[in-house]
């Protein structure tokens, strides 16, 4: 009977796992994000360079250097600039330092230095690092980088940026840390929203899979929750409304339309104080990616990710195995020392769930942790099955 009631809890502990493991896509479904962030952040405006499609690539850099020069007076803050500008300016070399010193206007601009595997000639640099906690060995890799121009980093922050998206071309999680050798790094996406919250990265900390924003004073500014690779899933739940966007050109024409007193093309005045990202949003610098509303872009996902943040995370971490062992065995247990008819034994598996999914939302709540949803129906499975499981074996002839 012993060895019946083994079995009988090993089996329905593995219908309750696998069950679970099925439901992993919807772990999120009806949890609540993690805390916002103490201070209020604008979402980034787009600067694309759609307008340019008729033109080969690269393009001259003399377009970017006008728009950094047309929104200057506005002082938007941060700026980045999501283009790979690691080759010199192949027609007018001089073009660099002028490209150069518009970036000179503003404070910190961000370029993206493209992760590769490790080359000979690959460039590798030492980036800030950010304090942590307990092993990063899981962390997305960034040993060495396809670098900006080394004109263009004299006045600009470089940091490391790896997209990829999934075997079936969703985008669905950004990286916002990566680790090189033995340090934790941050990525082009988190230097652009710390500068935004104005947060000191050299005093914020990665404690295990949490990264802590803090200010300059020291104080707490955001908790992050991260998944196991360093990264921050993208919201597509939900239609957002388009970015504010803009065409390089149009912004010119804008500048020069203002300086003359005509109704400009874009309203400039927009983009005071507010983040502004310098993004491709065409298939030679910027892929297509898929996503549940059609095709969208790099950048877009970028905005969705930083909504993300201003909002709240969403809980990324999942449950430690023995916890989710716990739970199961423990249901099933629960299962074998009933005896009740089967109507009220549903019942029964339906509290044990409710109470299972109450506390893994308080954990998603509080500590950024998913899978209450797969966790309470794998525990009501287990729980229901146990029972019949063990009478089968004890009163069959298969012993």
């Amino acid at each position: 009977m012993t060895w019946s009631r083994v079995i009988a809890l090993m089996a329905a502990t593995s219908l309750g796992l696998l069950t679970a493991t099925t439901l992993v896509p919807w772990s999120r479904v009806g949890l609540p994000s993690c805390h916002p962030p103490s201070r209020t952040a604008a979402t980034p405006v787009l600067l694309t360079i759609e307008d340019l499609a008729g033109d080969p690539w690269p393009w001259p850099r003399l377009d970017l250097t006008l728009a950094l020069r047309a929104i200057s007076p506005y002082r938007p803050h941060p700026v980045g600039i999501l283009l790979p500008l690691d080759a010199p300016d192949v027609f007018e070399p001089v073009q660099d330092d002028q490209l150069s010193r518009a970036l000179g206007a503003f404070d910190s601009p961000v370029l993206p230095a493209v992760t590769l595997p490790p080359f000979p000639q690959t460039q590798k640099f030492t980036l800030p690092e950010i304090p942590h906690q307990g092993s990063i060995q899981t962390l997305r890799s960034a040993d060495s980088f396809l670098a900006p121009h080394e004109r263009l980093r004299k006045n600009a922050a470089v940091a490391a940026w790896k997209v990829t998206p999934e075997a079936d071309g969703m985008l669905n999680r950004l990286p916002l840390v990566f680790q090189q050798q033995g340090m934790v790094i941050p990525s082009w996406l988190l230097i652009m929203y710390a500068q935004e919250m104005e947060a000191d990265l050299s005093r914020s900390e990665l404690r295990g899979r949490k990264l802590i924003l803090r200010d300059s004073q020291n104080q707490d500014i955001q908790t992050i929750p991260l998944d196991l690779r360093g990264s921050i899933p993208i919201d597509w739940s939900r239609p957002e409304p388009p970015p504010t966007k803009m065409e390089i050109r149009g912004v010119v024409l804008a500048a020069e339309q203002e300086r003359i007193g005509v109704r400009p093309y874009y309203d400039l005045s927009t983009l005071s104080k507010r983040p502004v990202i310098l993004s491709g949003a065409l298939p030679e610098v910027d892929p297509a990616i898929d996503s549940p509303w059609g095709k969208s872009t790099l950048s877009e996902a970028v905005v969705r990710a930083w909504q993300g943040l201003v909002r709240g995370p969403r809980p990324v971490l999942h449950p430690p195995g023995w916890l989710i062992l716990t739970v199961f065995f423990s249901g099933a247990s629960l299962g074998l020392y009933r005896s009740r008819p089967w109507r009220n034994s549903l019942v029964e598996c339906w509290i044990l769930a409710g109470a299972v999914y109450g506390l893994g939302w308080l954990a998603a709540k509080f500590g950024g942790y998913s899978g209450a949803l797969p966790l309470a129906v794998g525990a009501a499975i287990a729980t229901f099955l146990a029972p019949p499981f063990a009478s089968w074996l004890e009163k069959s002839d298969v012993r």
